[in-house]
C-alpha cells in the first residue's frame, strides 16, 4: 500500500510532463506561418516530408525545441533540394523561453545556408509565394 501511494505522485508527474511536451508539439504544428495563405507548420511539413515525425527535446541549459524529422518527398521537393540529394533530414524549432511558443517569424527572410532549417525556409519561400 505504501509503495502504491509513493508511486502515484511519481506517475502523475511523469504523465503531466509528457502532456506538456505534447501540447508544445501540437502548438508548433498548428502555428500559422507568416504570409503563407493560412498554411500551418504541419501543412508545410506534410508537403515537404514523407511521414513527418514530430518530437520534443530539452537541452541541458533549459532551452526547448520541437523537432521534426523525415524523408524529403522527392516529387514535391524543389530542384535545388533534389540536386543536393537530401533524403533524411531533421529540423529543430526553438521555443521562446518565457512563453514556450514558436515564433514563425524565424522562418522569414533568406533561407539559412548553414543549417537544416534552411531547407524548411526554402520550401516555405517556394510554397508560400
Amino acid at each position: 500500500m505504501k509503495t502504491r501511494n509513493l508511486l502515484l505522485p511519481v506517475c502523475l508527474a511523469l504523465l503531466l510532463a509528457g502532456c506538456g511536451e505534447e501540447a508544445k508539439i501540437d502548438s508548433v504544428k498548428k502555428t500559422v506561418v507568416n504570409n503563407c495563405k493560412g498554411k500551418t507548420m504541419q501543412d508545410l511539413a506534410s508537403g515537404l516530408l514523407q511521414n513527418p515525425v514530430w518530437g520534443f527535446k530539452k537541452e541541458a541549459d533549459g532551452r526547448e525545441f520541437v523537432t521534426l524529422g523525415g524523408t524529403v518527398a522527392g516529387d514535391k521537393a524543389p530542384a535545388w533540394i533534389k540536386d543536393k540529394k537530401v533524403l533524411d533530414v531533421s529540423f529543430s524549432f526553438a521555443l521562446d523561453a518565457k512563453s514556450g511558443k514558436f515564433d514563425p517569424g524565424s522562418l522569414d527572410g533568406f533561407p539559412s545556408l548553414t543549417s537544416p532549417e534552411g531547407i524548411f525556409q526554402g520550401y516555405k519561400a517556394i510554397v508560400c509565394d
